[in-house]
């Protein structure tokens, strides 16, 4: 397979929540355009929004001869076979899939798009700790906006922080 490199952030906040993100990869995987490489810890972290319940996140690296779009498609329908029901922004979800990074095959820097679609690299992940914290366990060196990530992951104050705690493997 001729195949791109894409990273892809996990998480939810109901049900049983490790069995939740690793049958999501079990799915990814089984897709025949799509193989799971490298993945992170999983993290427990507070709910940002509404939700009340603690959140595991988590972030795995995949090839694929996908698209960004069509790569973005199969997330989506990943995480309605998990049951996810997009009503408001940030509430409980059995699971959520995003698409952070996407880097064309041979390509060492991370397409960018700004297709309100599918924006990558994805906008608000530099931003948000339970985002940065796996991709830095799969990505630290990298480089966006002059700076890695995990220089990013350090830069966050205090109120933007919400891990908890690593729980182990995905």
């Amino acid at each position: 397979m001729n195949a791109a490199t894409a990273f892809v952030a996990l998480g939810g906040n109901l049900g049983d929540r490790l069995a939740t993100l690793r049958s999501a990869v079990t799915q990814l995987a089984a897709h025949p355009a799509i193989d799971i490489g490298k993945r992170s810890q999983v993290y427990e972290t507070a709910p940002v929004g509404p939700s009340n319940e603690p959140f595991l996140n988590a972030a795995v690296r995949v090839a694929t001869s996908l698209p960004p779009r069509g790569l973005l498609e199969v997330l989506h329908d990943v995480e309605r076979a998990h049951g996810r029901e997009r009503r408001v922004r940030w509430d409980a979800r059995t699971l959520d899939l995003d698409l952070l990074l996407f880097f064309a095959e041979g390509q060492d820097t991370p397409l960018l798009s700004d297709d309100p679609q599918c924006r990558l690299p994805h906008p608000s992940m530099l931003e948000r700790d339970f985002v940065l914290t796996p991709l830095v366990d799969l990505l630290p060196g990298l480089v966006l906006r002059g700076t890695s990530l995990a220089a990013h992951l350090t830069a966050l104050p205090d109120p933007a922080r919400t891990v908890l705690r690593c729980v182990g493997e995905l």
